[in-house]
């Protein structure tokens, strides 16, 4: 941060996004965005632009849930080295699942033409990551960015007006956002059987 701000300031900062100072929140997101931006790209080396859009929401949750967490009681520990822990360790979380997510997808025997003996065969494994990021792919290219953004939070596990919070938008649009997603998945995936 170029122009540090005193811990009183932050901490006023912090205190006005717990009561629901969305702009608030903004102003401290602009302060740290540079370790934001820091900690995705760390974590995000040989993405694809969509994964890291991923990341950078995923920091931003993190972001926004260690100005919920952090103690403002506590002296020991500022906040900026908070929040990067609390980042790291998620986008960390993150990356593991999308390791897995890629290596464990289940792809039905009767495709690949093999039974259970076929679960260490390096070419199964190829592709299964190949069906994982396909699928992955042309879902994005169904969803506006919005959508994708509301979809990458709601499939965090975060709720309409947490969704909302972060992006700015009332809890009723992000509704109707994962309502329309829905409505997409269930066409695209009943055409494709």
């Amino acid at each position: 941060m170029k122009a540090k701000l005193a811990s009183v300031e932050i901490e006023k900062l912090i205190r006005l996004v717990r009561e629901g100072d969305q702009q608030a929140f903004a102003d401290l997101l602009r302060l740290y965005e540079p370790l934001v931006h820091a900690e995705v790209s760390r974590h995000t080396g040989g993405l694809d632009a969509f994964d890291v859009e991923d990341f950078h929401q995923g920091a931003l949750l993190a972001f926004y849930r260690a100005v919920l967490s952090y103690d403002l009681s506590q002296k020991e520990v500022e906040f900026g080295l908070y929040a990067k822990i609390c980042i790291a360790n998620a986008l960390s979380s993150q990356l593991r699942a999308l390791r897995r997510r890629l290596y464990e997808v289940p792809v039905a025997d009767e495709w690949l033409g093999e039974g259970d003996h076929g679960e260490g065969d390096p070419a199964r494994r190829v592709m299964e990551e190949e069906a994982a990021q396909q699928l992955h792919a042309h879902i994005r290219t169904l969803l506006s960015p919005f959508e994708n953004r509301v979809w990458s939070l709601y499939t965090a596990g975060l709720s309409a007006k947490e969704i909302g919070r972060i992006l700015g938008k009332e809890p009723h649009s992000i509704e109707n956002a994962v309502y329309r997603i829905r409505q997409k998945l269930r066409r695209e995936l009943g055409q494709r059987g």
